[in-house]
C-alpha cells in the first residue's frame, strides 16, 4: 500500500461514516416520499451528486458510479414528472377547451333553437296575417260584388216594373179606346135623340089637339 493510498482510505471510511445519518434520512424519511417529489428529487440529484463527486476525488469507482446512478435516477425522474406535469396540463387545457367548445356549442346550439323559434314564430305571425288579409280581402271582394248583384238585381226589377207600367198603361189606353164611342156613333146617337125628341113633340102636339077636340064636345 503506498503513502497516499492510507489517507484515501481514511478519508473514504471518514465519508461513509458521515454519510450515515444521510443514509438514515434517506431510509426513514425521502424513500417514503413520491418518487417523483419535488423534495425528494432535490435531496436525491444533491446526494447522487455529492456521492460522485467524492467518489471520483477518493478514487471510489463504486462510489462515484452509485452517486452517477442515483443522479441519473433522479434527473430520468425529474424529467418523467415535467413530462408527466406538462401532459396534465395538456390534459387540463384540452380539458378546458373541450369544456370551452361544449359551452360554446350548447350557446350555439341554444342560440340557433331560439333563432329557429323565431323564425317559426315570425312565420305564423306572417302566415296569420297572410290569411286575415286574405279573409278581408274576400269579405270585399263578396261585399263588391254583393253590391254588384243588388244594383244588377233593382235595375232588373226597375226594368221589369217600367215594362209593367208601360204595358199597363198600354193595356189603359186601349181599355179607354175601347170603351170611348166612336163620332159616327156620337153623331148616330144624337141623330137618335133629336128624332126621339121630335116625335115626342109630335105626340104632344096630337095630345093637345085631341084634348082641345074633346073640350069642344
Amino acid at each position: 500500500m503506498s503513502v497516499l493510498a492510507i489517507p484515501l482510505t481514511i478519508l473514504r471510511i471518514q465519508y461513509k461514516i458521515a454519510r450515515i445519518p444521510l443514509q438514515l434520512i434517506e431510509t426513514n424519511v425521502v424513500e417514503k416520499m413520491n418518487a417523483e417529489a419535488p423534495a425528494r428529487l432535490v435531496y436525491e440529484h444533491t446526494l447522487g451528486s455529492l456521492d460522485r463527486a467524492v467518489g471520483n476525488l477518493l478514487g471510489d469507482r463504486s462510489l462515484a458510479d452509485r452517486g452517477e446512478t442515483l443522479v441519473d435516477s433522479t434527473e430520468n425522474r425529474a424529467e418523467a414528472a415535467r413530462l408527466d406535469a406538462e401532459a396534465r396540463a395538456k390534459k387540463a387545457a384540452a380539458n378546458d377547451d373541450l369544456k370551452a367548445a361544449r359551452e360554446t356549442a350548447e350557446k350555439d346550439r341554444r342560440a340557433a333553437d331560439a333563432a329557429a323559434q323565431e323564425a317559426a314564430r315570425d312565420a305564423r305571425q306572417e302566415a296569420e296575417q297572410r290569411k286575415r288579409e286574405a279573409a278581408e280581402e274576400a269579405e270585399r271582394e263578396a261585399a263588391a260584388k254583393k253590391k254588384k248583384a243588388d244594383e244588377q238585381a233593382a235595375a232588373t226589377a226597375k226594368a221589369a216594373e217600367d215594362r209593367k207600367k208601360a204595358q199597363q198603361a198600354q193595356v189603359d189606353k186601349q181599355e179607354k179606346l175601347a170603351a170611348a164611342p166612336s163620332e159616327a156613333e156620337l153623331a148616330e146617337a144624337a141623330e137618335r135623340s133629336d128624332e126621339a125628341a121630335a116625335k115626342k113633340d109630335e105626340a104632344e102636339r096630337i095630345e093637345k089637339l085631341f084634348i082641345a077636340e074633346k073640350n069642344k064636345d
